[in-house]
């Protein structure tokens, strides 16, 4: 299993308000949300706006999450997108996972912060919310 298929193994998408979305990191090592640049998730070819990141504090907007120095996503860790867009009608989905990370510690060339984007690509079940 590649770093990006690991984001999306045993996902499930719930549908509901919001609908959720269960994903790993796909990185192979524990890194600070502050080193999460972007999130981005497509959903049968439509972009999937506004989206969500839930944690045990509630729920904070991926945009945020370089704010975020003093919590940690674990790599065994799931973590849950939450949004309020349409939720797919169909038994399954097309979706597409894109997070931008900043790895810690690594300097590129020129002193810059290496920054890798991952894509993880799969079919997924929607369940509906009870």
């Amino acid at each position: 299993m590649t770093l990006a298929e690991h984001a999306l193994r045993g996902a499930v998408l719930t549908a509901g308000s919001p609908c959720r979305l269960a994903v790993g990191l796909p990185w192979y090592r524990s890194m600070p949300l502050s080193a999460v640049l972007g999130i981005d998730l497509t959903i049968d070819g439509e972009v999937v706006p506004d989206l969500h990141l839930r944690l045990e504090s509630g729920s904070v907007p991926v945009v945020g999450l370089d704010r975020l120095t003093d919590l940690t996503w674990f790599l065994q860790d799931r973590a849950e997108l939450e949004w309020r867009a349409p939720a797919p009608s169909g038994a399954a989905a097309d979706v597409v996972l894109r997070m931008r990370l900043q790895l810690p510690n690594l300097v590129g060339p020129g002193g810059a912060a290496v920054q890798v984007l991952q894509e993880a690509r799969g079919t997924v079940r929607v369940e509906v919310a009870p």
